[in-house]
């Protein structure tokens, strides 16, 4: 029996879109009798929300932010993106389980744009917003006690034109063809952290090799999608930085690996700044499970 998917109600104007349930027929092969049922494949739908934060405040466009950074400075935001794909569920048994993701203007080919400022006040982005994961899981019945998922667009899609497929192409997340898609933007007035892609290199077919991948892979224990949300904190973001100046590079962070504003950014996503990889030894602080 398929579980009903229940999401506590959050006070940010968030509206779950539940995935619709697959029943797919599995074909006997010859010789069984004719008044035998066709089995059933069932699945479960799965909704999982994000919340953009700035500390303990919900994030919003045309609202004045206080104590960011090292300097404590008081910043408004201007956008606030990001890509998403690899999304998969954990057992309690330790098994990771792939959510398939639904067709829909916010998600196609397995990835998802979330999307949290709204084009007023400040912000430079677009009206429509989107902050929910929208699939379906096998119902093996398994408990789900975790989530893992990756950050940015996945190798095989970051170089390829697709200017008629939404979301790939909304305005303001593609670096070009060569350095492809802006896997995170947050920018503030005066300070931009885009991430994605570098070093990146088209050889004479037309294939791009990049040094830097630039992906954060987010794990989070202890998250039950059916009544618990995700926190993107733009405050745990840049707390090592003064986002007030720039000390060097592009303004803010642009992921150049000798930028000095880029050392604290990509520590709090997890990432080592030189080769690009996830580092086990630090601990990403921007995403954390909330009731």
């Amino acid at each position: 029996m398929v579980r009903v998917v229940r999401k506590n109600g959050l006070a940010l104007g968030v509206t779950a879109v539940l995935g619709a349930m697959g029943l797919t027929a599995c074909g006997g092969g010859g010789g069984s009798s004719s008044d035998e049922a066709p089995k059933s494949l069932e699945s479960t739908p799965v909704s999982i929300e994000f919340a953009a934060m700035v500390a303990d405040q919900v994030l919003a466009c045309d609202t004045d932010y206080t104590g960011v950074g090292t300097a404590g400075s008081t910043v408004q935001v201007k956008d606030f993106r990001m890509f998403i794909h690899g999304v998969e569920l954990l057992t309690d048994g330790g098994h990771s389980v792939p959510v398939t993701l639904d067709d829909s203007p916010w998600q196609a080919q397995g990835v998802v744009l979330l999307d949290f400022e709204n084009g007023t006040g400040a912000c430079t982005g677009t009206a429509e917003t989107n902050r929910i994961i929208n699939g379906t899981i096998p119902d093996s019945g398994d408990v789900y006690t975790g989530v893992r998922f990756v950050v940015g667009m996945p190798e095989s899609l970051n170089h390829l034109e697709q200017a008629s497929v939404s979301p790939f192409n909304v305005t303001g997340m593609n670096w070009g063809w060569t350095n492809g898609f802006k896997f995170i933007r947050f920018d503030i007035p005066n300070w931009n952290v885009h991430i994605g892609a570098t070093g990146c290199v088209a050889d004479g077919n037309g294939d791009v090799q990049c040094s830097q991948a630039n992906r954060p892979q987010i794990e989070l224990d202890n998250f039950d999608f059916q009544t618990q949300y995700i926190r993107i904190d733009y405050a745990a973001l840049v707390q090592d930085n003064n986002v007030s100046t720039d000390t060097g590079g592009a303004v803010g962070c642009m992921s150049g690996g000798t930028d000095p504003e880029c050392n604290g950014v990509f520590t709090q996503l997890g990432l080592n700044l030189a080769s690009g990889n996830n580092d086990p030894a630090l601990v990403q602080t921007v995403f954390s499970v909330s009731n």
